[in-house]
């Protein structure tokens, strides 16, 4: 039996999302969204990595931390970083007509799987895959409360 030991001192668990080029544009697009700031922003150019991805990455994000009410994430440009694959960033909002005009304006120029309305369970739910490859999902109790 293993025992878990994650919950004998106080954690985060934050995400921490990987493009392949386009890290500075999705955190700008983020923030026109109106999901909140870029905190911090490094880039590949005078650190170690510099050398290793090539000239072509010196103005590439090395690391940045972006936060929001009720978001917090890190992301990052890398070489080698791959799409998001079975997951998803999962917005709860007790504003369901906030959550419908985030849905629509994180969605545009992406890939709508499931459109932002009242499914069967009761709740409004939509998810879709953002024009960088992030795949998220919204979910509201109900709609103009």
């Amino acid at each position: 039996m293993v025992r878990c030991l994650l919950y004998k001192h106080t954690v985060q668990i934050t995400p921490y999302l990987y493009f392949k080029g386009d890290c500075e544009l999705a955190l700008a697009f983020y923030e026109a969204c109106g999901l909140g700031k870029v905190r911090e922003l490094r880039r590949y150019a005078g650190t170690p990595m510099a050398e290793r991805a090539g000239p072509a990455w010196h103005d590439k994000v090395l690391h940045s931390y972006f936060e929001g009410p009720g978001l917090r994430l890190y992301a990052s440009d890398g070489p080698d970083s791959e799409p998001m694959k079975g997951c998803a960033i999962f917005i709860e909002s007790e504003a369901a007509d906030r959550a419908q005009t985030l849905f629509l304006a994180l969605s545009a120029g992406g890939r709508i799987t499931v459109p932002f309305k009242k499914q069967f369970w009761g709740e409004h739910y939509g998810n879709f895959t953002d024009q960088f490859g992030v795949q998220w999902a919204l979910s509201s109790k109900t709609l103009g409360q």
